[in-house]
């Protein structure tokens, strides 16, 4: 009686979190034309030191649906490569070298640019993600772009 129980809860959590993550996606597809993501290898992940909370997680998973949401309602779904994405000025594109996992701000020895870890290697997707597509793209600070040739394939905005 006790197993049906806790089976039924397990099955409520898991039912939840997978409402939760179509709403997150059908939001996340209201906001954005384009969405990019890091191409990871989430089974090397949860394999690690933290397996159990990777697995509660459940990153492949909102993934998999958020890809599903975007082909569903037209919205662009790619995967950009994943290295050295914290490593980047997303200002002058200059190397930083690796850092700490407790080193927090992205500082830029070539052109002083400073900003938090994260947002810098968002940008540094998005920059990856839109010349994946063909768009040029311009970084933040000294006009220097980065772009791809536009095919027939490519979408447009």
């Amino acid at each position: 009686k006790a197993q049906h129980r806790v089976a039924k809860l397990h099955e409520h959590i898991s039912n939840c979190r997978q409402d939760f993550f179509y709403k997150l996606a059908h939001r996340l597809c209201d906001r954005a034309g384009m969405v990019f993501i890091e191409d990871l290898n989430f089974i090397a992940w949860a394999k690690g030191l933290f397996w159990k909370q990777m697995l509660d997680a459940s990153f492949g998973e909102f993934f998999r649906i958020l890809e599903w949401v975007c082909w569903k309602r037209d919205v662009l779904f790619l995967k950009v490569d994943a290295s050295h994405t914290s490593q980047i000025c997303p200002e002058c594109g200059a190397h930083t070298g690796k850092k700490e996992l407790s080193q927090r701000v992205h500082k830029c020895p070539e052109c002083n640019h400073q900003g938090d870890r994260d947002v810098t290697a968002t940008q540094i997707i998005a920059q990856r993600g839109l010349a994946a597509v063909g768009h040029t793209v311009k970084m933040l600070g000294e006009g220097l772009s980065v772009s791809s040739p536009t095919t027939q394939e490519s979408h447009a905005l």
